[in-house]
């Protein structure tokens, strides 16, 4: 990457906006190297990526999810420079921070402008496609760092990977904030592109291939014994992390009506079996979020200590 080019690409001003045009350029060439994967994934997750503009490949791993991330970072900047947002500041830099992040090398945080775009509809279509790709990204980097939670080294490398994937999970959980960040009374027409005949009855985030990837290597860490392993401290941060993490798609399910409305799956289902008493988008995903947090759960004499109150 030629040098200064993403610290300008992520400032502002007319500069910053070529600077984004060369580093995309830049991380595009990486991106078309990898051979397309197929892979285990949910029923419908093909649709799924179709819908969100998802190209999945192989080969060279790293350096394909790095580009990722870059042109992930690009995008989300140019998408906050034209439209503005309608979230809090974010002064940790959660956002738009994680590759500073994951290299140690600091870049100034960006400062929110106010929802302001030209066409607010169009740009609420814009949010919720470039939030979910960069809610994808950040879901490989959580199942890496998932990973290196079973490191079989020392406490302050068992410490190190539990700062290391808290921090993601907090950037996970801005991604999708940001994902639904624009006015709700916008999200019914954003809702309607996710209904057939553009894909099927009952799209879903439960058709994401990354989630559902996260969700088995859970799995696979608990039966690994990677929960019985890590120290009562950590295990209770890597708890109290997953929980900040889908406590932010409860968030964006109630931001969106999903109090008193049924998700598009729930509604199917729903339908399907002629429930009386159909589950609403909050509580389905508040059952969802107890069932993954069961999958942290560590043997029968070890259980995480209550993570402190928010």
């Amino acid at each position: 990457m030629p040098p200064g080019l993403y610290t300008a690409a992520l400032s502002e001003g007319t500069a910053a906006t070529a600077a984004r045009s060369a580093l995309l350029a830049w991380a595009g060439t990486r991106l078309e190297r990898g051979e397309p994967v197929e892979g285990s994934r949910p029923a419908g997750g093909d649709i799924h990526d179709r819908f969100f503009s998802v190209r999945r490949a192989r080969d060279g791993a790293a350096g394909l999810l790095a580009a990722a991330l870059v042109v992930s970072d690009v995008l989300v900047r140019d998408d906050l420079a034209r439209n503005g947002s309608t979230l809090d500041e974010d002064p940790d830099n959660l956002l738009l921070g994680v590759g500073t992040f994951l290299t140690d090398r600091p870049n100034p945080a960006v400062k929110h402008t106010r929802w302001q775009p030209a066409d607010p509809a169009a740009a609420a279509r814009e949010r919720w496609l470039v939030g979910h790709q960069r809610f994808f990204v950040m879901l490989q980097l959580l199942i890496v760092a998932m990973c290196d939670l079973d490191h079989g080294g020392t406490d302050r490398e068992e410490e190190e990977a539990v700062r290391a994937f808290g921090r993601l999970c907090r950037s996970t959980a801005v991604s999708m904030r940001y994902a639904a960040d624009f006015p709700p009374d916008l999200y019914g027409p954003v809702r309607d592109t996710m209904t057939p005949p553009t894909v099927n009855a009952g799209f879903s985030g439960l058709q994401t291939r990354d989630h559902h990837a996260l969700v088995d290597r859970m799995r696979r860490s608990r039966s690994n014994g990677v929960f019985d392993r890590l120290a009562p401290a950590s295990l209770t941060a890597v708890h109290a992390s997953v929980q900040h993490l889908y406590d932010a798609h409860v968030w964006v399910c109630a931001r969106f009506g999903g109090s008193t409305e049924q998700s598009l799956l729930m509604a199917q289902n729903a339908q399907q079996a002629g429930s009386q008493r159909p589950e609403t988008g909050v509580e389905a995903a508040e059952r969802l979020a107890r069932q993954r947090l069961g999958h942290l759960t560590p043997g029968a004499s070890r259980r995480p200590s209550p993570a402190p109150s928010r």
